[in-house]
């Protein structure tokens, strides 16, 4: 059965999404957002808000029509999401962070249902790992990767 996530996690080296930034993949957000600047904005809450995008409401119906999953359908009905950072506590407020979200788990009948995308990819897209498989948004580093 489909599940939603939300990550809020410190922006370092070893971060895909550093990787998006350096090669300008990004959506202009820079090397993350600076915690201090978040809790600014949220009047000191270690919580934030981001618009849940079209897409992944769209993929929220559709793998809620499969199973019936209520929990997926209230998702898909959702504008924005709230990310909790309290995690983050006790950090120093000018680390770097990066927040979001996502759907993941699809089942096999799900996926079937999903709209595939068409056309050629651009290489200049793709990020290669090695991703750390218990944490796909982390690459792993080695010594001969720098």
């Amino acid at each position: 059965m489909a599940r939603f996530y939300t990550y809020a996690e410190v922006l370092t080296p070893d971060h895909v999404q550093w990787e998006v930034h350096a090669r300008g993949l990004g959506c202009g957000h820079g090397h993350g957002l600076v915690l201090q600047e978040v809790l600014d904005r949220n009047g000191g809450r270690y919580e934030t808000t981001m618009p849940v995008a079209d897409g992944i409401r769209e993929q929220a119906r559709i793998c809620a029509q499969v199973p019936g999953d209520e929990e997926i359908a209230r998702i898909a009905s959702l504008s924005e999401v709230t990310i909790s950072l309290e995690h983050l506590r006790g950090l120093d407020p000018s680390t770097r962070i990066v927040c979001g979200y996502g759907l993941c788990d699809f089942t096999d009948a799900e996926r079937d249902r999903l709209p595939r995308s068409e056309g050629p990819v651009d290489p200049a897209t793709i990020i290669e790992g090695p991703f750390d498989p218990a944490n796909p948004r982390r690459i792993l580093r080695t010594s001969a990767c720098g």
